[in-house]
């Protein structure tokens, strides 16, 4: 059947997708779930020794932001000013409650 004039079909229910924690959270059709990702802007003097240590509590986790970065670091013992390198989770747990700046 056609639905008589002047209605109009129902508006689909809203999409209930997972957060990072597993709940599920109403979004509106169409969206897309991003999860939070932590960088860090390299200023002058910054190292990723220094970098791993704020983020981590550990400056030897500085391999985790070298592996995640490696297009955009040729020398590990060489970053600029204004590079943009993303911080992403340590898996190993070593050094976890430290926190970025930057």
């Amino acid at each position: 059947q056609a639905p008589a004039s002047g209605s109009r079909p129902a508006a689909p229910a809203p999409a209930r997708t997972a957060d990072a924690a597993g709940n599920g959270a109403p979004q509106a059709a169409g969206s897309v779930f991003v999860p939070e990702i932590n960088t860090a802007r390299i200023e002058r003097g910054n190292s990723l020794w220094q970098i791993s240590r704020r983020a981590y509590g550990r400056g030897n986790r500085y391999t985790v932001i070298y592996d995640a970065n490696q297009e955009q670091i040729r020398d590990p013992d060489l970053i600029y000013p204004g590079q943009i390198f993303v911080l992403p989770d340590d898996k190993t747990g070593a050094g976890q409650g430290g926190h970025k700046r930057g």
